[in-house]
């Protein structure tokens, strides 16, 4: 298929070539209509890496607690190599999620609720709705907005950076108008008691069955989100959260390796979020970057 017109028929075979990088064989094709060439690398995952055998091996560190800086030290490589990887492998995996939810049967259990943490310094705090599958909690879709600092980094925050608009409810219609393609209209929807979620679940859920639950204080250090309580309503949504916090590093709680901008942030969440779908599914024995296509 072309590149650019996306048509079969005017594609014929034009050869090979041997990739400088690691000798591999070719083939290349030839549209007529657009008068372009092309080959079936420029569909790939690895279009225009030199360090293709890198690729596995950083999308498996990235989502087991290592920082970039360290995956970069020990794949004795320049920074720059893992950033670049985790913007290809973010959207990567955003398609992903995004085919994964259009292809996937209809989910009759949903619970959702809000992640917080922060851009470069607590004083810019923003907030992550995630939404996963109760019986399987596997994600289902995610977002991220910016939100204002609170108690005694108010002030502060102000100071320093003046007024950050709140994104929170836009994150949060993002995250259900995502959720919206592959949840049943008459869906059990679980969070908790914020005053903000029952309006959302009847804007974008008007049949579905929305449920609420007090919200449980967790552990003072550690992962928080794992609730000090003998039973737990949103127990797949709070163990989700925790796998999240300990598995990227960034998210990890008093760690030096943040995010140092929202949109680099995404990129690993959307690769986190796919290595725990693929995690889970116990059809594959190693989780694995690739296209997922249904």
């Amino acid at each position: 298929m072309c590149s650019i017109c996306k048509s079969d028929r005017n594609v014929i075979k034009r050869g090979f070539y041997r990739r400088p990088s690691d000798q591999k064989k070719v083939q290349r094709y030839f549209c007529k209509a657009c008068r372009i060439s092309f080959s079936e690398q420029t569909f790939a995952v690895d279009y225009r890496q030199q360090k293709r055998w890198l690729n596995q091996s950083c999308f498996l560190t990235l989502c087991s607690g290592v920082s970039q800086r360290r995956a970069a030290y020990v794949f004795q490589v320049v920074p720059r190599t893992i950033s670049r990887r985790v913007k290809r492998f973010g959207e990567i995996c955003e398609k992903n999620l995004a085919n994964y939810r259009e292809s996937r049967a209809k989910v009759s259990e949903v619970q959702f609720d809000e992640l917080e943490t922060f851009i470069h310094t607590k004083l810019k705090p923003v907030t992550i709705p995630i939404a996963v599958e109760k019986k399987t909690r596997k994600v289902l879709a995610l977002s991220i907005g910016n939100i204002g600092a609170k108690g005694h980094l108010k002030q502060i925050s102000l100071q320093r950076y003046g007024r950050r608009p709140s994104e929170r409810l836009s994150a949060l219609k993002t995250m259900a108008k995502d959720l919206k393609t592959c949840i049943a209209p008459k869906a059990r929807i679980g969070s908790d008691r914020c005053p903000l979620y029952p309006k959302l679940v009847r804007e974008y859920y008007p049949e579905a069955t929305h449920y609420t639950c007090k919200g449980l204080r967790g552990a003072v250090v550690g992962l928080g989100e794992l609730k000090k309580a003998a039973f737990d309503p949103i127990f797949s949504l709070n163990h989700t959260y925790a796998m999240f916090r300990d598995n990227l590093k960034t998210l990890s709680r008093r760690t030096w390796a943040t995010a140092k901008s929202k949109d680099k942030l995404l990129f690993l969440l959307n690769i986190y979020a796919w290595f725990h779908n693929l995690w889970l599914d116990r059809k594959l024995a190693k989780p694995r970057l690739a296209v997922f296509d249904g």
